[in-house]
């Protein structure tokens, strides 16, 4: 075989093996998995929910270190730093104060707010139809507490940004855009997605990103580039 000939089949190679892995089209292993089911406890929980393949966007950003990683779509995904424990699909977290007392513990929260979630008992929190359910309790929770948005995708951008970073500080944030000149606070991109009192100080635990570019980038990735492929699982 001639050089010329290798070469292009290993470019070839290498060009399918990156195109397998964009997250614009790739769909990792576990979705397969779990994606059904999720579709199946979206039409349960919030059956007129717009556009609920962002749920699927959402569980791989949550999950998905890479898109071959082996939590990636995993109940059994775990991050855990000095200040916070989070697991499963949604990074159902714990947050510790310095002196090590709990901040804020969303288990207990998701648990003691939504009947369907009553029996869930932390020996059994890996799974997976708890935690999927969990995060549409969650998702439909902030979609209700958001104020109405210039559009279906403003108002899922927006709830994006609360279940990263809490709906105070998106309440802010839309408040802040409000009094920034150009600004409206209705629209997320291009708008409240600019303006914001969150850190810009980079966080060494979390890759130097500020808290301000995570939130940003976390409703870009599920928004932009993660959900679209998602929508194959509500096809049927």
């Amino acid at each position: 075989m001639g050089k010329g000939l290798i070469l292009l089949l290993l470019l070839c190679a290498a060009t399918l093996t990156a195109h397998a892995q964009d997250a614009r089209t790739y769909i990792p292993a576990g979705a397969h998995q779990y994606a059904p089911l999720l579709a199946a406890q979206q039409g349960i929980v919030w059956p007129q929910m717009p556009e609920p393949w962002t749920l699927g966007g959402l569980v791989e950003q949550e999950s998905c270190v890479t898109l071959t990683s082996r939590r990636c779509w995993d109940p059994r995904a775990e991050l855990r730093t000095s200040r916070e424990y989070g697991f499963g699909f949604g990074q159902i977290t714990t947050a510790y104060r310095a002196d090590g007392s709990v901040r804020f513990n969303k288990f207990q929260e998701l648990v003691a707010a939504h009947p369907n979630l009553r029996d869930w008992a932390w020996e059994d929190r890996y799974n997976p139809k708890y935690q999927l359910t969990a995060i549409i309790d969650m998702c439909l929770g902030l979609w209700r507490r958001i104020p109405p948005a210039a559009t279906v995708d403003d108002h899922l951008a927006f709830m994006l940004s609360s279940y990263n970073g809490g709906v105070s500080g998106l309440l802010q944030d839309r408040v802040l855009c409000s009094h920034t000149s150009g600004c409206d606070s209705g629209r997320w991109f291009g708008n409240v997605a600019g303006t914001s009192l969150k850190s810009k100080l980079p966080q060494p635990a979390y890759g130097e990103q500020s808290w301000f570019s995570i939130n940003r980038t976390y409703v870009k990735n599920v928004m932009v580039i993660r959900r679209g492929k998602y929508r194959v699982f509500w096809s049927n």
